[in-house]
C-alpha cells in the first residue's frame, strides 16, 4: 500500500532570505573544537560502539 505524498514548505522572499541568514550565521559559528562533556553512559556507549568496529572515533 502507498503512502500519502506530504506536502514540503517553500519558503518566499524575506522567510527565505531570513531562514538563508540563520543557516549561513550558524555555519558560521561552527566550532568543531568545542565538544559536549558526555556523561559516562554516553561515554560507555562510544566505547562499545568502538570496540565492536561501527564508529572510528570515541
Amino acid at each position: 500500500m502507498a503512502t500519502a505524498i506530504k506536502a514540503i514548505p517553500t519558503l518566499y522572499d524575506e522567510e527565505a532570505r531570513r531562514f538563508g541568514e540563520a543557516a549561513l550565521q550558524a555555519e558560521l559559528n561552527f566550532d568543531p573544537k568545542k565538544h559536549k562533556v558526555l556523561s559516562e553512559r554516553r561515554r560507555c556507549a562510544r566505547q562499545m560502539l568502538k570496540q565492536a568496529g561501527l564508529i572510528a572515533t570515541v
